[in-house]
């Protein structure tokens, strides 16, 4: 129930976003590799598919991504899935980038629902292709019993 508001509190700010005054949108997708780091547990690797949009408002933008991590190493513990609303401020060179959303856990035991906080950094390589690095803590519910600070690198292509 938890992820569903959340789930919904980005798409109305999603929606709201594309009907103001924006100037530019960029549609994107990307790659990543993970470094999942449970507070209490086994270490895991992930690689992650990214899928979003952006508004850009001059020095500020805002958008929504989706992402969907498997566990990369054999007999890794779960799978994430992460809804996230993002937020930009240009500081020239790169952009600094933060994001709140929320986060599944999906695993043989079952699937724990919780949400997500991030910071980073993002930064062009080409007209269409950025590099992006960030941090990512996931807050999961009891079931799951630990919350995860995850380390992300990305490779983004903007269609």
């Amino acid at each position: 129930m938890k992820l569903f508001l959340i789930s919904a509190a980005v798409a109305v700010v999603a929606v709201v976003s594309y009907a103001g005054s924006a100037q530019a949108q960029d549609i994107y997708a990307g790659v990543a590799v993970d470094y999942n780091k449970p507070h209490s547990g086994t270490d895991q690797q992930a690689a992650s598919l990214l899928l979003g949009g952006s508004m850009d408002m001059g020095t500020f933008s805002i958008g929504v991504e989706a992402d969907y991590g498997a566990a990369a190493t054999f007999g890794g513990d779960y799978d994430t899935a992460r809804l996230r609303l993002m937020g930009g401020f240009d500081l020239g060179s790169v952009t600094a980038i933060g994001a709140i959303g929320g986060t599944r856990f999906m695993q043989d035991a079952g699937n724990a629902d919780g949400y997500n906080i991030g910071v980073g950094l993002q930064g062009a390589v080409s007209n269409s292709i950025d590099l992006r690095g960030e941090m990512i803590r996931d807050f999961m519910a009891d079931e799951f019993g630990t919350n995860v600070t995850t380390t992300r690198i990305s490779a983004i292509y903007s269609f």
